[in-house]
């Protein structure tokens, strides 16, 4: 009888690959907590596998090195709230203010729920490597770029020109990571509804501003 390609072979009911997807998710799982809570600089790849129940044998088959997997943690916090994102707008067409709130909430809550995910994602991942700045600074991109998307559905009267060379969308990722920042170094202690009405007024000011230098 021909046998299965190893790829295919079944352990215990559950296919190989299957099984290995289940470490992999719980090696991330693992990272999540050593990483959010200890530091990545505190945290050893025996420690993430005695967190996660593996042996290192089973952290090399999923990734390369501890770095590696501060990346893929980090990698899927964005993919998140990326997804967070564009659900709000989705689910809230027509109406970008509600849209771009409803978003904003989502991505401050998943901080005041789960500290773990503020530490990895505001400070774990500073300084670690060069790998490391070019993927957050690809997520800062992509939070100016929601940012962009935003301001151009709420304010129509903004020409597309406008945004040419402009470093608008950037400033205003930026002061929400530093607000961010802030908050949850102070423990959270200002109600999320007082940093979101804070952090709307400021938008609304930015693009109020640059609809009106639009206008003859």
């Amino acid at each position: 009888m021909k046998s299965k390609p190893v790829h295919q072979r079944t352990y215990g009911g559950v296919e190989a690959d299957l099984r290995e997807t289940e470490r992999r998710k719980r090696l991330l799982a693992a990272g999540l907590e050593a990483f959010g809570s200890r530091g990545y600089a505190k945290t050893n790849i025996k420690t993430i596998c005695s967190l996660a129940g593996l042996t290192e044998r089973y952290f090399y088959e999923s990734f390369g090195s501890k770095e590696d997997l501060l990346s893929a943690v980090y990698q899927e916090l964005v993919d998140s709230l990326k997804a967070d994102a564009l659900k709000a707008f989705e689910e809230n067409q027509g109406r970008p203010v509600e849209a771009a709130t409803a978003s904003l909430r989502l991505y401050l809550e998943s901080f005041q729920q789960d500290p773990r995910k503020a530490q990895v994602q505001l400070f774990e991942v500073l300084g670690v490597s060069p790998k490391i700045d070019r993927q957050y600074q690809d997520a800062m991109r992509l939070l100016a770029d929601m940012t962009k998307l935003f301001l151009s559905s709420a304010f129509p009267g903004i020409p597309e020109g406008a945004w040419k060379g402009s470093i608008v969308p950037t400033g205003l990722a930026g002061s929400i990571i530093l607000i961010s920042h802030e908050w949850v170094l102070n423990g959270c202690l200002t109600p999320l509804d007082n940093i979101m009405d804070q952090c709307m007024d400021l938008f609304m000011a930015v693009g109020r501003h640059l609809e009106s230098r639009s206008r003859p």
